[in-house]
């Protein structure tokens, strides 16, 4: 889907930020009820070749993404301090971490996707 140091459009990172948003809410629905269980990571590029992003609704897009960032900040309103979960390459994470990754890669994309915008 795209190569080191390629940009992706912004419909791709659009549907990236929806999925991103996705999995981190649940991430913090796995570390409120299974925290055991433990979290997995993803493949950003492979993720969106496999849901053909490019194929994708921009409008729908739009729409999905305000949906999942109300989702998101909906769970993250009851993400407990004290419990953690494990990934496999970033070790024991709580919700904070969790949350704070998600926030910086969410403001990383959105510049991102401001790039795009005509003057």
């Amino acid at each position: 889907m795209r190569r080191m140091g390629e940009l992706w459009s912004a419909s791709l990172y659009l549907w990236h930020l929806v999925d991103l948003l996705r999995i981190s809410n649940e991430r913090l629905l796995t570390l409120i009820n299974d925290p055991g269980r433990g979290i997995t990571g993803f493949d950003e590029n492979a993720l969106a070749e496999a849901r053909r992003y490019e194929q994708l609704s921009t409008a729908v897009g739009l729409i999905s993404l305000r949906m999942a960032a109300r989702d998101w900040a909906e769970t993250v309103r009851h993400a407990p301090d004290e419990v953690t979960v494990s990934h496999p390459e970033l070790g024991v994470l709580g919700a904070l971490e969790i949350i704070r990754r998600t926030a910086h890669e969410v403001h990383h994309h959105v510049m991102d996707i401001d790039r795009y915008r005509l003057p």
